[in-house]
C-alpha cells in the first residue's frame, strides 16, 4: 500500500488474500486491489474503502456491515489493513461460491506460460485457442472437447462443446492445469477406444434404434430384435470386453423368455470372443436381422413407434417407448412413465412388487410395467 494523496489521506495498493484460493502449480498469491481514504486521518471518522473489480462478488451488506464495523473498531492503518486482509479470506472460505480472483497482467501471463507448457507436451493431442484465450480446444482421432477457464476453483474448466461421454468429460475438467487437462484427455480417449469398437461392430450389423444417429458420447445401443422385443446394450468402457448391461424393452411375454435365455446363457460369455458372436450366444439368435426402411403398422415395434397414450415418439426425457401389448394383433407402443399413468387411474388395478397390472388401453389385453409415481 502507497500513500497517493494527503489531501485526503489517500492510500492505494493491493492485499494478498489466500494461497487456497488459487490454482495449484502457481507460485503467486492472488492480490485485491484496495483503496482507503481517510478525511480525518488519523481518525477513521468518515473512512471510506473500496476495491478492484475482481472483488465485486464480496460487495453485499454482510460484508460492507463488517467492514465498517472494522473500521470502526480500530486504531491504526496497519491494524486495519491486518483485520481486512483477514476478513476477506474468512469471507471467502465460508461463501458457498468458491471463486478464484484473477489479478489482470500476472493472471495473463501464469495463462500463457500454462499453455506453452502444454503446448510442448510430446503427446499427439492437437490444441488451439481464440485470440482471446477465452477458449480452448483438444483433438485428437476425432474426439474433440471445448474449453472455457472457469472462476470455481473445484472445477476449474467449463465444457463449452464435445463429443466424449459426459463422465469422461468430468474427469478432464478436473485437472487444475492444461499440462494436466491435454494428459487425462488423451488417457480418457485411449480407454474409450476399445469401447468404441464394439459399438461399431453393432451399428456395422444391428439394426440400431437408438440412439438414431450414434456418436462418440454415446456408449448404448437399442437393437431391434423382432416386431414385439428389442435390447439395449450399454458398454462399460473401464471393461468393454465383459458383459455388457443388458435391458430388454417390449412385451411381458418376450422379455420374460429372453431374460431366463439370458440368464441361463451369461456364464458362457468370453471375453476374447467377438462381441457380435458373444450376443448372439447371448440372446440365443442366429442372426441379428437386417434393417427395413419401412414397415407396415400392424407389424408393430419400428414402424409405429409413437407411444399409444401420449402419441408421440419421444418421452419427455427423451426415452422411446418401452412397452408392447402381449397381443399379437395389438402389439401396441407405450412409455412405461404413460402407462404407469393410465393404469393408476383405474383404483381396481393392482400394485405387486411396485409393477401395476391392468388391461391394454387399446385391446384390453393383460398388461403391466414397473409403477411410476
Amino acid at each position: 500500500m502507497i500513500l497517493v494523496s494527503e489531501s485526503p489521506v489517500t492510500w492505494q495498493g493491493f492485499l494478498l488474500v489466500s494461497k487456497l484460493l488459487y490454482p495449484v502449480g502457481y507460485t503467486r498469491c492472488p492480490r485485491v486491489k484496495v483503496k482507503l481514504v481517510m478525511p480525518n486521518y488519523p481518525s477513521f471518522d468518515e473512512a471510506q474503502i473500496s476495491f478492484g473489480k475482481h472483488i465485486a462478488f464480496l460487495r453485499n451488506e454482510k460484508f460492507s456491515r463488517e467492514v465498517k464495523n472494522s473500521i470502526k473498531s480500530q486504531k491504526t492503518v496497519l491494524s486495519f489493513l491486518s483485520q481486512l486482509q483477514l476478513l476477506i479470506d474468512k469471507y471467502i472460505h465460508n461463501t458457498d461460491n468458491k471463486v478464484y480472483i484473477p489479478f489482470d497482467f500476472e493472471s495473463t501471463k501464469d495463462f500463457l506460460d500454462d499453455i506453452k507448457a502444454a503446448l510442448q507436451n510430446q503427446s499427439d493431442v492437437q490444441l488451439s485457442c481464440d485470440r482471446n484465450l477465452n477458449t480452448i480446444k483438444l483433438f485428437l482421432r476425432e474426439i474433440f472437447l471445448t474449453l472455457q477457464r472457469s472462476k470455481n476453483i473445484d472445477i476449474p474448466w467449463n465444457v463449452i462443446s464435445s463429443n466424449m461421454p459426459e463422465n469422461f468429460k468430468k474427469v478432464v475438467v478436473l485437472s487444475k492445469n492444461l499440462n494436466a487437462v491435454v494428459t487425462k484427455f488423451k488417457w480418457q480417449v485411449e480407454l474409450l477406444e476399445k469401447a468404441w469398437e464394439q459399438l461399431k461392430e453393432i451399428d456395422e450389423n444391428c439394426w440400431v434404434i437408438d440412439p438414431p444417429k450414434p456418436n462418440k458420447c454415446h456408449l448404448h445401443r437399442r437393437i431391434h430384435l423382432s416386431q414385439s422385443i428389442c435390447v439395449t446394450i450399454t458398454i462399460d468402457p473401464n471393461a468393454p470386453t465383459v458383459v455388457p448391461t443388458i435391458q430388454f424393452s417390449g412385451s411381458d411375454n418376450e422379455v420374460k423368455r429372453q431374460m431366463e435365455d439370458t440368464s441361463s446363457n451369461i456364464h458362457n460369455w468370453d471375453p476374447d470372443c467377438n462381441i457380435l458372436d458373444n450376443l448372439r450366444m447371448l440372446l440365443n439368435i442366429y442372426i441379428f436381422p437386417e434393417q427395413q426402411d419401412s414397415l407396415d403398422e400392424s407389424q408393430g415395434v419400428i414402424s409405429n413407434r409413437q407411444c399409444g397414450i401420449c402419441f408421440f415418439e419421444l418421452s419427455e426425457t427423451d426415452e422411446l417407448p418401452n412397452k408392447i401389448c402381449n397381443n399379437q394383433k395389438c402389439m401396441k407402443h407405450f412409455h412405461s412413465t404413460c402407462l404407469s399413468m393410465w393404469l393408476q387411474t383405474n383404483a381396481a388395478n393392482q400394485v405387486v412388487f411396485e409393477h401395476i397390472y391392468g388391461s391394454c388401453p387399446h385391446c384390453k389385453e393383460d398388461i403391466s410395467c414397473p409403477i411410476e409415481c
